[in-house]
């Protein structure tokens, strides 16, 4: 029945037949691997299989003369490349999806961190007895506010490029990007734990990524915060 309503009317209101679709939030978001060079392949894979997934990018626009990053974006040819190359978000609602569960082509095993190792003893006989080394180790996930500084890690690199060469006389405490394109902790904001040595290397903690992760990086690969 077609009814014309006016400005101003009150009306009532249906009710709608079926139960309401939850929209889930993922707790975790968990990191598992794939062939290289098949990021985005893998997740058109999954998108298509209706299981959510991310693999962060980075846009360029690269100009064709000099295959430099272009003054404006319409000067150049727009490349997409992976944040982390290899590594595919996957969110803790999808581990047990049946897609998931069968296989995807070119989609690995979930990424692992060795917590500790640790032996064995199996008793053989009253003489003998045999040690097997086993390692504890747990999958590498990040919470949801992690997540959150990553994506505006990737969406403020994607808008202005961080990166202008500047040095600094680190010390700790210190707060520093990673500006090496060619590292996979690309854009990753760390605090420095040891200053320049010898060598001209730092060690810095990232504090956003799996937790807390310690590294050593060369004076030339990071600019202060």
């Amino acid at each position: 029945m077609n009814m014309h309503y006016e400005k101003g009317q009150f009306v009532g209101y249906v009710t709608v037949a079926g139960p309401r679709s939850e929209v889930p939030v993922p707790n975790r978001w968990y990191l598992r691997q794939c062939s290289p060079g098949c990021d985005a392949r893998v997740i058109e894979r999954l998108r298509m299989l209706d299981v959510s997934a991310w693999s962060p990018t980075i846009v360029r626009f690269i100009d064709r003369r000099t295959g430099k990053v272009a003054a404006k974006p319409h000067l150049g040819k727009r490349v997409e490349k992976p944040f982390l190359p290899g590594l595919i978000f996957i969110p803790d609602f999808e581990l047990n999806s049946a897609a998931m569960r069968h296989g995807v082509p070119d989609l690995g095993e979930f990424l692992r961190v060795t917590v500790s190792g640790g032996g064995r003893v199996i008793e053989r006989s009253d003489f003998m007895r045999e040690v097997h080394l086993v390692d504890e180790y747990t999958f590498a996930s990040m919470r949801v506010v992690d997540m959150a500084v990553l994506r505006d890690i990737v969406n403020d690199e994607n808008g202005v490029r961080i990166g202008r060469g500047r040095r600094g006389n680190y010390k700790p405490g210190d707060m520093i990007y990673i500006v090496d394109g060619d590292s996979p902790l690309f854009a990753f904001a760390a605090e420095v734990k040891r200053g320049i040595d010898s060598r001209g290397r730092l060690n810095a903690f990232i504090a956003s990524l799996m937790g807390g992760v310690s590294v050593d990086l060369s004076e030339t690969q990071v600019e202060p915060a």
